[in-house]
């Protein structure tokens, strides 16, 4: 019986599917299944899918007619019969020794969720460790990583964890936006009870120059804006942080908001956009008085309050 499900969203990705897939299939920890979700690609990746699928008989493919990280990300947690789940995006590799230290150090600790560290790799420039590695492993509560969450003291990103497959009984990634990790894996942390952290990176995140995310367009600011706006809101609501920790927990999901309501003012052309821009402005509200900001994010935030609230 597998330990662990990896959930592979896919979508176009037949030049690098293999290599994702592979990194999967070497791993230390052999009772994995790989669930490939392939999602409204019109390249040749439903037919590597089916390939791949007949080499080893631990991937599983479900093919979806809607191309939507998320919508694969929730489809393939329906297929998921594990204990833990994770997923790895299908342009990405992850290190052979990564679910193996990851359920070793959940089993041990009775833990709902572990995160590990992460590793971005460029096309032409060494790799860079986002927040340091020494390998260190943390046990805490689920609002101390919380904190690390929002703080940027830790990775957002939903691809470097595994999780109890419970978690997501109740929780579901949001469909059909840019940044669905950023306004997702708070929430998922806040349902567990018990988290650990291996400061180590096994994740590898490939930053290639032709990729979407390097594509900024009207729909990623405003998808960042709205992933600000949920953190923000979380924290507004949230029993589990006092006022005064609220002004620190809200400092980096303010100065974001600020900044991206920013390019969304330049950028809105449509009376569509306008509107829009005009709606998200006023979460402005939902930054908490006392929240320290930066000199340039308080004029955006004066400009705000005085044309759109």
């Amino acid at each position: 019986m597998s330990k662990v499900s990896i959930i592979v969203p896919v979508h176009n990705t037949e030049k690098y599917l293999e290599s994702a897939v592979r990194s999967l299939l070497v791993q230390t920890l052999s009772e994995i299944e790989i669930i490939l979700v392939e999602n409204g690609s019109t390249d040749g990746s439903l037919a590597l899918c089916h390939e791949l699928a007949k080499q080893d008989d631990r991937i599983k493919v479900m093919s979806l007619e809607r191309g939507d990280l998320s919508y694969a990300r929730n489809s393939g947690l329906t297929l998921a019969t594990s204990e833990y789940v994770a997923f790895v995006d299908s342009d990405d590799t992850v290190k052979p020794q990564m679910y193996q230290t990851l359920l070793g150090i959940a089993q041990e600790h009775d833990l709902d969720l572990v995160y590990s560290n992460i590793m971005k790799v460029y096309d032409n420039r060494p790799p860079k460790y986002i927040y340091g590695e020494d390998e260190s492993v943390t046990v805490m509560t689920s609002k101390e990583m919380l904190v690390k969450n929002f703080t940027h003291k830790m990775n957002e990103n939903a691809c470097t964890m595994i999780a109890r497959r419970s978690l997501f009984d109740n929780l579901k990634f949001p469909e059909g936006m840019y940044f669905e990790d950023r306004a997702f894996t708070f929430r998922l942390i806040n349902a567990a009870s018990k988290v650990g952290y291996i400061n180590k990176a096994f994740y590898h995140y490939y930053q290639r120059s032709g990729s979407i995310v390097h594509k900024k367009n009207w729909k990623m600011y405003y998808d960042f804006a709205e992933s600000d706006r949920m953190r923000l809101e979380f924290i507004r609501d949230s029993k589990i942080f006092t006022p005064e920790e609220k002004l620190i927990v809200s400092q980096k999901s303010s100065e974001s908001l600020l900044r991206k309501l920013r390019h969304l003012h330049a950028k809105a052309k449509t009376a569509e956009q306008k509107e829009q821009f005009r709606n998200m402005a006023k979460n402005i509200s939902l930054i908490p008085e006392g929240c320290y900001l930066p000199m340039k994010a308080k004029i955006i935030r004066r400009f705000l309050k005085a044309f759109y609230l």
